[in-house]
């Protein structure tokens, strides 16, 4: 980059679209990352509303210097109807994070969350060949998360959901993409599970009512909770007063901010960038 404010003729933009949009944390976290790689890509938040996102999305398409394109909420599922194309995660769950702009104008779309929980658990990866998992949410961040898992070589994979068209649709993907029959609704008492995922937004707000009761918690459970960014859940304070192994929301998030970035710069999905 030329002039002293990084940004010259040459900078590539990797639009991040959400209706709202001030929430976002995109820019902020992958910014430095493009800096840092010596890429000439900068992330600026766009507020574009439903209605507009079709017009929008053609619109952009014919700019040379777009590098992608990030959505949020409520984008993820309308953006991946107007892909021209997608990576397998993002094929199965129905549903996109992120689109890469080809030198063409081709829209390339893909799906971080999956790949990101896993890579945000680090050496605590290692933990889930053989496990008896249960998964608490099967809207689209736990389907996604199931998908990656079912990659793992889970032992198996207990879900949790109020509603049970969304617990059979997350089994069926992960059974499918397993290519085993390791998928389906959680026991009435799970207790079994020695990994434990919470992909919903329970425990943010004082009086959640958890799910699943906590009690049956052991010291040897692995406890991941997407929810928690800037505070602890109940669920992490009672696994991390227990001595339980932990992860947050900010490990999927740091995780899945590097293979966006890579992707944004033109990289296959699932590389970061470097």
């Amino acid at each position: 980059m030329s002039d002293s404010q990084g940004i010259d003729g040459a900078t590539r933009i990797y639009a991040v679209w959400g209706d709202p949009v001030k929430q976002v944390q995109t820019p902020r976290l992958i910014n430095p990352l493009f800096a840092a790689a010596g890429r000439n890509i900068v992330a600026v938040p766009f507020h574009v509303r439903p209605e507009a996102l079709a017009r929008s999305w053609e619109a952009f398409r014919q700019m040379s210097n777009i590098a992608g394109i990030g959505v949020t909420v409520p984008h993820k599922i309308a953006a991946a109807a107007l892909c021209d194309s997608m990576s397998e995660a993002a094929r199965a769950v129905g549903a996109v994070n992120s689109i890469q702009r080809t030198g063409e104008g081709a829209m390339r779309g893909a799906l971080f969350d999956g790949i990101g929980f896993v890579q945000g658990l680090g050496a605590a990866r290692e933990r889930l060949a053989g496990a008896d998992v249960l998964l608490i949410g099967a809207g689209g961040a736990g389907r996604a998360i199931a998908h990656a898992l079912a990659g793992e070589g889970l032992g198996r994979l207990q879900i949790v959901d109020l509603d049970p068209a969304a617990v059979e649709f997350t089994a069926d993907m992960a059974n499918r993409a397993a290519g085993a029959p390791i998928a389906g609704p959680a026991d009435s008492r799970p207790g079994d599970a020695t990994v434990w995922i919470n992909a919903t937004p329970m425990g943010l707000r004082p009086g959640d009512t958890f799910p699943v009761d906590t009690a049956l918690l052991s010291q040897g459970t692995l406890v991941a909770d997407i929810a928690s960014l800037s505070r602890e859940t109940e669920l992490l304070k009672r696994a991390r007063a227990l001595g339980c192994a932990t992860s947050d929301g900010n490990d999927m998030l740091n995780a899945q901010i590097a293979l966006i970035a890579g992707f944004a710069a033109g990289l296959e999905p699932g590389e970061p960038l470097s």
